[in-house]
């Protein structure tokens, strides 16, 4: 199972020590995934391990960093390339600006670990109106899949999430000229499997994570491009407590995001799904979480 609410990122302004940070490896494409407009790909790193150099620490929760410039001109999320290593894997984010030249600066971003869940989250600056990628298949042995999200306040969003029971650590920083995120990823073995979002075709649900749970729980959620409607049910044995439609703005470039406050129930082994019905609202393609409730 994965994720729950959505925290609100308040970045805070943290002067971070980029000199020495890992430059860019060199990245001939061996292997190219397109998911919109040659948009993702992932590339070997030429010493086969990305981020081997530099001395920004990882961290395991919370925030990893709040970067980029006051002001800057990327407007569009334009590319998403994995460079797979031995011990670390890293994600580099391309932009362009407006006009669709390569962007020379990004703005105030923020970087965070949600260990619990297994996700690295990126909160993209308001300037970041677009994005060619909507999602990348990474399944590695820290990364598993990427997601641009767009939330229902129309702000973007990047969720990394790792493979199944992988705990990880990031480090972020970002690079000018043509302007690029980058994150490193490595497997934290003091820290707990992560329980991890439930993850579907249709679908992802943050949170509530699976296990015993308490009346009222936030539903947060993200359902993929173009959809209109997703219904939530949350069930005992066959009865079906609680069936409600979510309306959404059909966005087709991102996944969209939605929030939805469950106040009451059933009480005891539970199943909160999200996803697609059909017409006699059974559920055909979505997410499920077994909770066990009071």
């Amino acid at each position: 199972m994965r994720l729950l609410r959505t925290p609100t990122f308040f970045l805070v302004s943290v002067a971070l020590a980029l000199g020495a940070c890992s430059p860019e490896a060199d990245d001939p494409p061996t292997t190219t995934t397109t998911i919109s407009q040659s948009s993702t790909s992932t590339t070997l790193a030429d010493d086969a391990e990305p981020c081997s150099s530099g001395d920004l620490p990882f961290v395991s929760d919370g925030l990893v960093g709040a970067i980029g410039a006051a002001d800057g001109d990327a407007t569009t999320v334009t590319q998403i390339r994995w460079e797979p290593g031995i011990e670390c894997e890293r994600i580099v984010v391309s932009f362009a600006t407006e006009s669709g030249a390569p962007a020379t600066s990004l703005g105030p971003s923020g970087v965070t670990n949600f260990g619990f869940a297994g996700l690295i989250r990126v909160t993209l600056p308001e300037g970041v109106v677009a994005t060619s990628v909507a999602d990348m298949l990474t399944d590695g042995a820290l990364l598993e899949t990427t997601y641009v999200v767009r939330d229902e306040s129309d702000a973007l969003t990047i969720d990394l999430h790792g493979s199944d029971g992988v705990p990880l650590a990031a480090r972020a920083f970002v690079t000018g000229s043509p302007a690029s995120l980058v994150i490193d990823l490595v497997r934290d073995p003091n820290m707990a499997a992560p329980s991890g979002a439930a993850v579907a075709g249709t679908a992802v649900v943050v949170t509530p994570s699976s296990g015993p749970g308490l009346y009222p729980f936030i539903v947060s959620a993200y359902v993929q491009p173009g959809l209109r409607t997703v219904t939530l049910q949350l069930s005992s044995g066959d009865v079906i407590a609680l069936d409600r439609t979510i309306s959404l703005d059909g966005f087709t470039d991102a996944w969209q995001s939605f929030e939805t406050r469950v106040d009451d129930g059933p009480g005891g082994q539970s199943v909160l799904f999200v996803g697609q019905v059909d017409p006699n609202g059974r559920p055909i393609d979505g997410a499920s979480i077994s909770l066990d409730l009071p």
